[in-house]
């Protein structure tokens, strides 16, 4: 297997874990600068919004919690589609736009931001995917085999 292959291949499958995990990191350094270093039940309330974020989307994918999906494989992958610009630069303006306003505009609690802040992270990051993905697949696509 050629270098640029085994790049594209690895590229391919880390893609969507990568724009979530920049998300949530940015989004955890949002909320330390607006907040500070965080205690256990802030860290925990960052994750249980995460989660349940993701469970409110596994919802509405899926139907229930329970149910067999198989991935669909048919779809093709448009390069651009895995940088995730919009997802990740999206739900992080979005939470910090969310974070400056609650700053000055409620007495929120700190471990009721860091849920929310979990909870927004997930949520528009993944609802953003879509509408990258969509955006993507109606640009012009470029043949590969023609240009290169």
């Amino acid at each position: 297997m050629d270098w640029d292959q085994r790049l594209a291949g690895n590229l391919t499958s880390e893609s969507e874990a990568y724009g979530y995990t920049l998300t949530i990191w940015g989004m955890g350094a949002l909320l330390i600068n607006q907040y500070s270093t965080p205690n256990a039940v802030q860290v925990f309330s960052f994750v249980g919004g995460g989660l349940l974020g993701f469970a409110v989307l596994a919802l509405l994918a899926f139907r229930s919690l329970f149910a067999r999906e198989d991935p669909d494989e048919n779809d093709q992958l448009i390069v651009a589609s895995m940088i995730h610009f919009v997802g990740t630069g999206g739900a992080l303006s979005i939470g910090y736009l969310l974070l400056e306003a609650t700053r000055f505009y409620t007495p929120l609690p700190a471990a009721a931001g860091f849920l929310f802040a979990g909870f927004e992270a997930t949520v528009v990051y993944n609802l953003l995917l879509l509408g990258e993905t969509f955006l993507v697949r109606i640009t012009p696509l470029v043949d590969t085999e023609s240009t290169g």
